[in-house]
């Protein structure tokens, strides 16, 4: 029994040793290791040393190395993160909105017609004009129904324009701002129907106030027909209040994202020399030495706008407030002959931007006297985008043009300038030359979010 311990202990000594040298022959000189880092693997010698002895009586347990037949492990990997989807690419943002009149306006498919061009054109803003002249394309309200639709002041269409056009831009993603005349009162030589429910402004105001509420010359009240429209006196508390109440009422019963404020100023600058006007001026004079008529009938505008923005805006949280402004707010390059915001209809449309009165000023860069400047169109949109706070401008763009280029050269000068966006003067005129299609090949083929600040 002895002899048969002996010959298996010397076989063991003989084959391992042999086994080592074969499999370090065949190993490279570094053996990957699944070991913490820092931790040497030592590679078995070829000595019998490097195998421990057994006690004496026990046979030693034979160490297997790594050989070809059987790789060495390997260091696991930890799993990869669990993979999120790529984020959207953000939007363009920039404001595209047209202006909608009330003369743009026959019947209710019109509405479709006009959100579906404006939709198919990427535009994002329906500027919808709901006040012309102290009427409503909308319920009343405050004031009588409008006569566009009727051809009769007060007469119900059968329909709420205003509710129609909300319902349909939004389903398209467009926002519709309730677009109001401030200060005009009525439009041609002969009065209002005084048998509508609600009465018109133009006679119940003559019953509370005479005539003081009305701007005037120097040679007394403007009349009916010789202006473009009758207007009332910016300086007038009651003026004020009512025209606050129409865009508070508006704000309470329509799903609007804004109010848009046009005629937002005097009738020129001979305007008002009313006994009213004159009276509040001295009063403030006296209060505020230094202050000048001019100053003071600008502070009037500037009322105005501030308190449709503190007492109608909060009716509906994050509606916007925005206004158009004359094409030249000084008029340094003599172009209007002296004609422009400042001076000449007390309208400080810039300081109404900078001072954060309106969320943005919509410049009406068209008409005759810059229609085929485009220097011009440059000049003052310059000026209007340099001396206003970044996303406060919207620059307006005339849209009776017989070819398209003008407009893509303006709607270039805009962004080349930094304006947060376009507002097109007018539907009709986009309508009548069939630019929605050139437009969204355009331009605007690319579509976008509001830029308001």
């Amino acid at each position: 029994m002895l002899a048969i311990v002996a010959c298996a202990l010397l076989a063991t000594a003989v084959i391992v040793p042999l086994q080592a040298r074969r499999a370090a022959a065949r190993q490279p000189a570094s053996v990957p290791s699944a070991e913490p880092a820092g931790v040497q693997y030592v590679a078995p010698t070829d000595t019998p040393e490097s195998t421990p002895t057994p006690p004496t009586g026990q046979v030693g347990a034979v160490q297997v190395q790594p050989t070809d037949e059987m790789p060495s492990p390997q260091p696991t990997e930890p799993p990869p993160p669990a993979t999120q989807p790529p984020a959207p690419p953000e939007p363009m943002r920039e404001t595209r909105a047209v202006w909608v009149s009330r003369f743009d306006l026959k019947d209710n498919r019109d509405i479709q017609r006009i959100v579906d061009n404006a939709a198919l054109a990427n535009m994002n803003a329906i500027l919808f004009q709901v006040r012309g002249a102290a009427d409503a394309l909308y319920r009343p309200g405050l004031e009588p129904w409008s006569a566009i639709l009727t051809g009769q002041l007060g007469a119900d269409p059968g329909f709420d324009p205003l509710a129609e056009m909300i319902t349909r831009a939004h389903e398209k993603g467009i926002e519709v701002h309730a677009w109001i005349n401030a200060y005009p009162v009525w439009q041609g030589s002969t009065p209002p129907p005084a048998n509508t429910t609600p009465l018109h402004m133009y006679h119940e105001f003559n019953a509370r106030f005479g005539n003081e509420w009305l701007q005037w010359d120097a040679s007394g009240p403007i009349r009916l027909g010789q202006r473009d429209y009758l207007v009332a006196n910016p300086a007038h508390p009651a003026v004020q209040d009512r025209i606050v109440a129409v865009a508070r009422d508006l704000l309470e019963r329509y799903r609007l994202d804004g109010i848009h404020l046009d005629y937002i100023r005097y009738a020129g600058r001979e305007f008002s020399q009313d006994p009213l006007s004159n009276r509040l001026y001295a009063e403030a004079a006296a209060q505020r030495p230094g202050l000048t008529r001019e100053d003071w009938q600008r502070d009037q505008v500037t009322t105005l706008v501030l308190r449709v923005r503190d007492e109608a805006l909060p009716v509906r949280p994050g509606t916007r407030l925005t206004t158009t402004a004359w094409p030249a707010y000084k008029d340094v390059n003599g172009w209007y002959r002296g004609n422009d915001g400042y001076f000449a209809f007390y309208q400080d449309s810039q300081r109404w931007a900078r001072d954060g009165a309106v969320t943005a000023i919509l410049p009406m860069l068209y008409g005759t006297t810059i229609h085929d400047f485009l220097d011009r169109y440059e000049t003052l949109a310059r000026d209007y985008v340099e001396n206003t706070p970044p996303g406060s401008t919207v620059l307006g763009i005339g849209a009776d043009y017989d070819t398209f280029e003008p407009i893509a050269q303006r709607i270039e000068v805009t962004r080349r300038l930094g304006a947060s966006g376009q507002a097109f003067f007018s539907y009709g005129a986009l309508e009548d030359h069939s630019y929605w299609q050139a437009l969204r090949d355009g331009p605007y083929s690319q579509p976008a979010v509001p830029a308001w600040r």
